[in-house]
C-alpha cells in the first residue's frame, strides 16, 4: 500500500523537516524579538483650562501653573459682577456645617499656597473649633435667627444676623480659629512670653478633669486664640468683608473665651494685603520668623500678628524694646525741635534789624 504524495510519516516526524516555531510576535524562535512600541495615549484635555486662576494674595507667585484653578461652586452661581452687586449687610453669619466640607476644602485650596489635612477640615465642619461662615441666601424664605448656629462652636459670632435655616446658600468668607493648645504651643511664648504649662493651665484627665482645650466656646480653653484661616471668595475682596469676619471672631473671643489673653496669627512677609488688614486692626507685630513657610517648593519668612484681650499682656522684652524705642524717638524729636526753636530765636534779631525803619 502506497502512501499518499503529499505526506510522509518518516518526514512529518522528522524535526527538520517541520516549520520553524513562530513567537506571538511572529519571529521564529532563532529570530531576534523586536519589540513593538506602544503608540501614545491620546492627550486628555483638561476640563478647567478656561477657569479663571485664584486672585489670592497669599500666593507667592500669581502668574506661576501652580496657582490653582477657580473651581469652588459658588464660582458657578456667582459671576464677579453678580458678587458686586450684593450688599454686605444683607450677608449672613453662621459656623461651618458637614454638609459644607466639599466647598470648604475647594475654598482653601483656591486661597492658601498650603495643603491642610483631612483632621483639619473635619474638626472645622464638626465644630471642634471656632468657625464663622459669611454666607448668601438664594431662598426668598426667611431664616431662623438666635444667639447661635446649629454648630457647637458658633457661640455669639459678633451678634447681629445669624443663619441657621437650610436654605440654599453659597459661602463667600470663612475664618477659623483655635483655642487648643497643640495649635499655639510653640508660639506662646512668643505671644505672652510663658508657655502653655503655666499659662493656660490645662487639666488633664489623669487630673479628674476633662481636657480643657476640647472645643472652641467650652469657656476653659488655652490662652491663646490662633487665627488659623481667613480668606473670602474673588468677587469679595477689598470690600471689607475679611475685615468683618476678623472683628466678629475677636468679638466673640472678648465675649465668650475669657481665658484668651490674646488673639495671634502668622502670615507670610510678602502679603501686604493681609499685613495693611491686621494693622488696621490693631494687631501688633511681635516676631519674625525664618522659613517658616514651603509654598510651591520655596522657603519663605513669617510674621507673628497678635492683638491682647482681657489684661493680656506681651512678652516683658517686646514691651521694653518698643519703650527704648518710644523713648530714643521722642528725644530725637525733642532735641531736634529744641534745636529748631533755638535756631529760630537766634535769627530773629538779625532779621528785625535788616527790615527795621531807621528813626
Amino acid at each position: 500500500m502506497a502512501w499518499p504524495d503529499f505526506a510522509d510519516p518518516n518526514e512529518a516526524a522528522c524535526p527538520s523537516q517541520m516549520p520553524p516555531f513562530r513567537d506571538v510576535n511572529g519571529a521564529a524562535a532563532d529570530e531576534p524579538v523586536l519589540e513593538l512600541e506602544p503608540s501614545p495615549a491620546p492627550p486628555v484635555p483638561d476640563p478647567d483650562k478656561d477657569l479663571p486662576r485664584s486672585t489670592s494674595s497669599a500666593m507667592p507667585d500669581p502668574s506661576s501653573p501652580s496657582v490653582p484653578r477657580l473651581k469652588a461652586r459658588v464660582h458657578g452661581r456667582l459671576s464677579p459682577e453678580e458678587c458686586a452687586q450684593i450688599d454686605l449687610n444683607a450677608l449672613e453669619y453662621r459656623a461651618l456645617r458637614p454638609e459644607d466640607y466639599q466647598e470648604v476644602v475647594a475654598l482653601h485650596t483656591e486661597w492658601f499656597p498650603v495643603s491642610y489635612d483631612e483632621a483639619f477640615y473635619n474638626k472645622s465642619v464638626r465644630g471642634e473649633i471656632f468657625t464663622l461662615a459669611a454666607v448668601h441666601r438664594h431662598s426668598n424664605g426667611n431664616a431662623a435667627s438666635e444667639g447661635g448656629s446649629s454648630g457647637s462652636n458658633s457661640g455669639d459670632p459678633g451678634g447681629d444676623v445669624i443663619a441657621t435655616g437650610l436654605g440654599d446658600c453659597d459661602l463667600l468668607g470663612i475664618v477659623t480659629m483655635s483655642t487648643n493648645c497643640e495649635h499655639h504651643a510653640d508660639d506662646i511664648m512668643s505671644v505672652l512670653g510663658s508657655d502653655c504649662a503655666t499659662t493656660c493651665r490645662t487639666k488633664h484627665p489623669k487630673d479628674g478633669g476633662s481636657m480643657a482645650n476640647e472645643g472652641a466656646d467650652s469657656g476653659n480653653g488655652g490662652a491663646l486664640a490662633y487665627i488659623l484661616t481667613l480668606g473670602v471668595v474673588d468677587g469679595f475682596r477689598r470690600r471689607g468683608l475679611a475685615k468683618e469676619l476678623l472683628r466678629r471672631s475677636i468679638q466673640h473671643a472678648d465675649r465668650h473665651m475669657l481665658e484668651v489673653q490674646a488673639v495671634y496669627l502668622h502670615v507670610v512677609t510678602y502679603n501686604e494685603a493681609a499685613i495693611q488688614l491686621y494693622e488696621s486692626m490693631r494687631f501688633v507685630r511681635l516676631d519674625r520668623f525664618n522659613n517658616f513657610y514651603n509654598l510651591h517648593g520655596a522657603p519663605y519668612d513669617s510674621f507673628l500678628y497678635a492683638r491682647n484681650l482681657h489684661q493680656g499682656r506681651f512678652p516683658w522684652k517686646f514691651r521694653l524694646r518698643k519703650l527704648l524705642a518710644f523713648s530714643l524717638t521722642e528725644w530725637v524729636m525733642s532735641t531736634w525741635s529744641s534745636m529748631w526753636s533755638n535756631d529760630a530765636l537766634e535769627r530773629r534779631p538779625s532779621e528785625d534789624s535788616d527790615t527795621m525803619t531807621p528813626p
